[in-house]
């Protein structure tokens, strides 16, 4: 988010607009005036400011110093000594509250930019590879981007990309900051200051293993759901209520066993427990061939839902590199 100043805007006279250096310092110089007011105070430095990120980024000082009281002072005292330079309060801190104020939240944006400019040119002088950051759930990473990522990888030798296991508010929430460079979302963003572009869009089967079922004639659902037990989400989310309202239709009572937290515990239920579970159809290639039969339902195509790679423009602008990952990432990931 980009921060402006409020007021009226005020057109000066021509006679008033400085036309060279000089009429700005008020004396003749070759060179322009380096900005030194920052300079002859103590109170900011990058170490300050990293560590003003970290509570920010932790929420909270408690949070940032890990049960470390040392590390706790330090940072309260840092905290102070940045709100002191800049004469404003960076944090709302009350009891139960940690919130940034409207300063906060101008240094915190500033701040990270300088400290990720500043990152990847030492990276870029020390020969070491540079950092991309990509948020998504943990489904989508392990059986989406994983499996593509080798051509991606050999393509930029001098990137190193950290995956985060996020749920999908978080990852809009480390976009808008500058935590990550990319995210995968289920939906079109809608904020401005966004950019997205369409990935292949997730679907939906039922995976049961093959020992229960017959292999001699074409698997009948109703059949296999009123002997499979079922590994299920914890919840009423929307493949639940899907498989309910088809199961209520077709007059099948549903055995359910075990509700998970995750896809990936239900597909190891139905790897090792021998039960049926609702699963993107990219988990397939998580099952060793032939081992589970994959049945497309008429009323699992309602989940049917786009993804898309979404990376924010300011992030963009501070690391003019992410447009050529960006293509590099859809591709992989579309190809």
């Amino acid at each position: 988010m980009f921060l402006t100043t409020g007021g009226p805007s005020h057109k000066a006279s021509p006679d008033a607009m400085p036309k060279t250096a000089s009429d700005l310092t008020g004396r003749s110089c070759d060179k322009p005036a380096v900005k030194v007011s920052l300079l002859t105070r103590g109170g900011l430095s990058l170490d300050r400011l990293a560590s003003f990120l970290s509570v920010v980024d932790a929420g909270g000082i408690t949070s940032a110093a890990e049960g470390d009281p040392v590390r706790q002072s330090q940072l309260s005292r840092q905290l102070k000594e940045l709100e002191e330079f800049f004469g404003g309060t960076l944090i709302e801190r009350r009891r139960g509250l940690f919130r940034l104020t409207a300063a906060g939240r101008e240094l915190c944006e500033i701040a990270r930019t300088a400290l990720t400019r500043l990152d990847d040119f030492e990276r870029r002088c020390a020969g070491k590879p540079v950092e991309v950051h990509l948020g998504a759930g943990e489904s989508i990473l392990v059986w989406m981007v994983l499996p593509r990522l080798g051509e991606l990888l050999a393509s930029e030798p001098a990137v190193v990309l950290t995956l985060h296991n996020l749920q999908s508010e978080e990852v809009m929430r480390r976009l808008r900051d500058g935590r990550l460079d990319f995210g995968i979302l289920r939906r079109t963003p809608t904020q401005a200051g966004l950019k997205s572009v369409a990935l292949k869009p997730v679907e939906y089967a039922l995976f049961a293993p093959r020992n229960p079922v017959s292999t001699r004639r074409p698997l009948d659902p109703q059949e296999l759901l009123s002997k499979v037990p079922l590994a299920l989400l914890e919840g009423t989310g929307e493949s639940n209520q899907a498989l309910a309202n088809w199961a209520e239709a077709q007059g099948v009572a549903l055995q359910t066993r075990l509700r998970c937290t995750s896809l990936l515990q239900a597909a190891e239920a139905v790897k090792r427990l021998g039960m049926a579970a609702i699963l993107p159809t990219w988990a397939e290639s998580s099952f060793t061939a032939g081992s589970v039969a994959r049945l497309e339902l008429p009323t699992l195509q309602s989940l049917r839902a786009p993804l898309q790679l979404v990376w924010s423009e300011r992030q963009g602008a501070v690391r003019n590199f992410l447009a050529r990952i960006a293509k590099a990432i859809s591709t992989s990931l579309t190809g």
